[in-house]
């Protein structure tokens, strides 16, 4: 149709336009279209006839349609209305355009497929990578079943050998065994010949045998056999390690093999002429010393040579030529002076450790350690009054100002607030000052160095008594300090002690003995401090058992080893029930002339099984207490000083309990007999120190028990022990070989002549025949 109407005249196309042509077309194809009449001209006619009727004015898409019909939409779009009637001639296709419709539909279908062979080439690639996959789970699952069948033939192997090793191991362990019973069994056995021996020993002296002729039992083996030559060379020379100079040289006399150990350049890298000082009939001389540093110069590392007063230049000239020397020792040496020391120091460039306390040196001095030591790191000037404020500003300035670490300054009252200036302005890294016995020392010394040096950890000032409270608020901002020292001051109070508890968390080590002003807020505040292992607070008299209670609460609790509360009169039971329930590492414990403390409190310090050294002196401890004392098995030092309830049955108790017990001090115990120290020698055969002075029953049966069986006693006091004599000093000559120390003041049975013969075989005799003082209250 629309081809026969694309030729009419335009005349015909506007009155076909002006009469509305379309719509009536568009009303009669709707109505048609949804009414579906069975005869369909009769329909268009009676349409036709209505609209003639009635006109055009009311022509509409669907009113042709019932009501109830009517669809929402229209059927016939206007486009295609145009189209048929051809009214926009520029609507038909013309041959471009159909050559362009052409062209697309061809580009539509490449692009059609090529769509399909893209996803047809995808299609067969994720075949590809799922098969591959599935390849790949198969190879996967062929090793895991394979490994799973080695495994279970490793398995098999593994449960094989096991079996072969627990067989080893039952006949190993069943040789072990043996091995240990015989080497219990012979430990047994030679045990049971001493007890055996040391019963008869003291049956003996109790029926009151003769034994000056006779040996001590245990000494000796019967054995000339040199067990030290069958050993490593290592074990061998670690054990002459131990040695002094002087017995090196008494050993290299024994034999070769003795002689080629002591060459060993080890045991010549530390000397100690200290040691042997008293040991030698003209002391260390010139001669002594330079031929054993010519001897160890290459090897030597530690020098020490304190005290030596017949030292002069030619010792110093070959302490020089010991290029490696690292650590030297010259305080109290008489012999040093500037010149001495400046060749010391010019040839010992390496030093790093240098103590020239107690000597007459000067600025000079100082000048050349200046100079030369570029790595010295610990210097020690204590009670040097020669030097001034300018030999300070010259170790301040030297080459080693940057690298001193430590500085001891004690008894230097020469030194101004200037030095310390100097100080504290070139050598910023120090970390250690030391300025004890320093009376004149004031808040502004400490608070120049405080300022400068923030990297101070210790500080000690004991024997500083015009240090104040401004002093210590400066030295709160120095949060690393660790230790803290000072004895003697009355100026310091609490509100310091807070300030330090409050911003010196780390501190370790606290030392304020006899600070009268110091109360149980002290204590509080330092409970804070979670690091705080030691602190000596002896002679503060205001501290009591609420202080106690405070220091046992806080953090400071957990780590505390080391408690000092000597004189704290106020202290009693509750702070020892605080430290019996809070404090699990103490291991020493100072407790004497705390007279509150009963036996109750004793008890429960018995129950404190970290605890490792103890002192009860002037408590009231009886024989319940030191009993209950020795439950703590683990006891190595106790001093028992002026415990006038201890008996020989309280003694006997402990000593059963407290059997590896190696110090003990029961000066003035005089309840104590012989009946007791038999008991003590019998059980306590590890004894080193012992303290019996002021005990006035004790005689020479109790020495004669003591030097039979402790053979490891180094120390031994028996002042005011009246009834000793001098069979007693022959006692200890012959049993207890190792002793060092003997103090015999006030024994008036033991003649002048006995006690300069035993002093061949003891370093120092201490011995005079006085009246007994009256404070040993006999």
């Amino acid at each position: 149709m629309a081809a026969s109407l694309r030729g009419l005249s335009p005349v015909l196309k506007e009155y076909l336009r002006v009469n509305r042509m379309p719509d009536i077309y568009e009303a009669l194809l709707t109505g048609l279209s949804i009414m579906c009449p069975e005869d369909y001209l009769t329909f268009i006619l009676e349409k036709l006839m209505f609209l003639k009727e009635n006109g055009l004015g009311t022509l509409a898409w669907d009113m042709f349609i019932e009501e109830e019909m009517k669809p929402k939409m229209k059927i016939v779009s206007e486009s295609n209305l145009d189209m048929i009637f051809n009214f926009e001639e520029w609507l038909i296709p013309t041959p471009e355009m159909y050559a362009t419709a052409y062209d697309h539909y061809n580009f539509k279908l490449k692009e059609m497929c090529f769509c399909a062979m893209l996803q047809y080439h995808l299609m067969q690639k994720r075949k590809q990578e799922a098969l591959q996959e599935r390849i790949n789970m198969a190879v996967k699952h062929h090793c895991n079943r394979m490994l799973r069948v080695h495994v279970q033939i490793w398995k098999a192997w593994v449960k094989y050998r096991k079996g072969r090793q627990a067989m080893s191991f039952q006949k190993i362990q069943h040789v072990y065994h043996v091995s240990v019973g015989r080497v219990i069994f012979e430990a047994w056995y030679k045990h049971t010949l001493e007890a055996r021996k040391q019963r008869e020993y003291f049956e003996r002296l109790e029926r009151g045998e003769n034994m000056e002729d006779d040996d001590l039992f245990g000494q000796g083996t019967g054995e000339a056999r040199d067990s030290v030559s069958t050993l490593p060379w290592k074990i061998a020379i670690q054990i002459f390690s131990y040695l002094d100079v002087a017995d090196i040289a008494n050993c290299a006399c024994v034999c070769r093999f003795w002689k080629v150990l002591t060459q060993a350049n080890l045991l010549w890298s530390r000397i100690n002429f200290c040691n042997v000082q008293k040991r030698l009939q003209h002391g260390v001389t010139d001669k002594v010393a330079t031929r054993l540093l010519f001897k160890a110069r290459p090897y030597l590392i530690h020098l020490n040579l304190r005290t030596c007063h017949h030292l002069t230049r030619p010792t110093f000239i070959s302490v020089s030529e010991c290029r490696n020397l690292q650590d030297l020792n010259l305080s109290e040496c008489t012999g040093i002076d500037d010149e001495t020391l400046k060749v010391v120091v010019k040839g010992c460039k390496i030093l790093l450790y240098l103590n020239i306390a107690h000597t007459n040196l000067t600025d000079a001095s100082l000048r050349a350690i200046n100079k030369y030591c570029m790595n010295l790191q610990y210097l020690s000037l204590a009670f040097c009054a020669k030097f001034t404020d300018r030999g300070l500003l010259y170790l301040a300035s030297g080459k080693c100002h940057q690298k001193l670490q430590y500085l001891d300054m004690s008894g230097c009252l020469q030194i101004t607030p200037q030095g310390f200036q100097y100080l504290a302005n070139g050598c910023p890294n120090i970390q250690s000052v030391i300025v004890n016995e320093f009376p004149t020392l004031l808040d502004e010394c400490i608070m120049i160095m405080t300022e400068k040096c923030l990297k101070i950890h210790t500080l000690s000032m004991l024997g500083c008594p015009l240090i104040t409270d401004e002093a210590f608020k400066k030295l709160a901002h120095n949060k690393n300090l660790q230790v803290l020292k000072m004895d003697g001051n009355y100026r310091v109070s609490d509100a310091t002690m807070k300030l330090l508890g409050r911003q010196c968390l780390d501190l370790r080590h606290v030392y304020l003995a006899d600070c009268q002003r110091l109360t149980d807020a002290t204590l509080k505040a330092f409970s804070a401090c979670k690091n705080l292992v030691v602190l000596n607070i002896a002679d503060c008299v205001r501290i009591s058992d609420a202080g106690v209670r405070h220091l046992t609460e806080g953090p400071a609790a957990s780590k505390l080893r080391e408690l000092n509360l000597t004189n704290c009169v106020r202290v009693g039971d509750m702070a020892m029930v605080n430290l019996h329930k809070r404090c699990h590492s103490l291991t020493y414990l100072n407790v004497n002339f705390c007279e509150h403390i009963s036996e109750a409190g004793i008890e429960l310090l018995g129950q404190i099984h970290s605890l490792v050294a103890l002192d009860i002196s002037g408590c009231n401890c009886g024989d319940q207490g030191l009993s209950a004392l020795g439950h703590n098995s683990g006891l190595k030092d106790v001093v028992l000083s002026e415990s006038g309830s201890i008996t020989d049955l309280g003694l006997q108790k402990f000593a059963q309990q407290c059997k590896e017990i190696e110090r003990l001090d029961l000066s003035h115990c005089m309840n104590l007999t012989d009946g007791a120290i038999k008991n003590l020698a019998f059980c306590c055969r590890m004894l080193t120190v012992l303290n019996l002075s002021g005990c006035k029953h004790v005689t020479d049966l109790s020495i004669q028990y003591l030097s039979g069986v402790c053979h490891y006693l180094t120390q031994l006091d028996i002042s005011g022990c009246i009834q000793i004599s001098d069979k007693a000093l022959k006692y200890l000559r012959k049993g207890c070989k190792k002793l060092k120390c003997l103090n015999m003041m006030y024994c008036k049975k033991i003649t002048k002549h006995a006690a300069q013969k035993l002093q061949r075989h003891v370093d120092v005799v201490e011995y005079n025949n006085d009246e007994v003082p009256a404070y040993f209250g006999y």
